[in-house]
């Protein structure tokens, strides 16, 4: 089996825990949870992923990053309303 599938079923995995721990906590959970899975499971297989296979994970995280901001700022801007 090749690392990337690994890596894609053990992201399945998280992400059905996720998502059943998020159920009643809301999408903000979930997205901390994931992006939170994404830069484990990166930072545990950094040595063995390839230059591209790294370029792709990076690529997703950059958009976790992203969602994750904007959960951040809408909770900021429901606090200062």
């Amino acid at each position: 089996m090749l690392i990337s599938h690994k890596i894609f079923i053990s992201m399945l995995v998280w992400t059905v825990v996720s998502i059943l721990i998020s159920l009643s906590a809301g999408i903000e959970v979930l997205v901390t949870l994931e992006l939170i899975g994404l830069l484990v499971v990166r930072e545990l297989t950094d040595g063995f992923l390839t230059g591209e296979l790294r370029r792709r994970m990076d690529l997703f995280i950059y958009v976790g990053l992203v969602l994750f901001v904007v959960v951040v700022l809408r909770r900021v801007w429901l606090i200062l309303a």
